[in-house]
């Protein structure tokens, strides 16, 4: 899943999310790139694409979690849960997880503001 061409972009993100979808159409506009877009809230990932995706950003499977979430708050956030638990409920509440994440050959990210992905285009050059 994450093994990218020199020019590709994986962009994964919540279609039903707002700053997402304003995301993904920044990306759009990135030149010279192949845009291979994953709307997570149609399509599952498996536990095994959810942790190669943990590991590439070198975080926990805790960490893929949007901790600013209703679902968070209520349902994970000062409970002991186990990471196999946590793969489970990523792959069922597909907004728990924190979104949108560029992948590319030299960077991997979460997108905290749709309009980051602007300077990204002089990276990829």
């Amino acid at each position: 899943m994450f093994e990218l061409e020199k020019n590709e972009i994986k962009f994964l993100y919540n279609g039903n999310n707002q700053k997402d979808k304003e995301a993904y159409a920044y990306v759009l506009t990135l030149h010279k790139h192949k845009i291979n877009e994953l709307d997570v809230s149609k399509n599952d990932l498996t536990p095994t694409q959810l942790v190669e995706l943990a590991a590439k950003m070198k975080m926990r499977i805790i960490d893929l979690f949007d901790k600013k979430s209703d679902y968070f708050k209520e349902n994970i956030e000062g409970n002991e849960i186990e990471e196999e638990d946590l793969l489970d409920i990523l792959i069922k509440e597909k907004s728990a997880l924190k979104t949108p994440i560029i992948i590319s050959k030299g960077i991997i990210k979460i997108i905290d503001y749709p309009r980051d992905t602007i300077n990204l285009d002089m990276t990829f050059k």
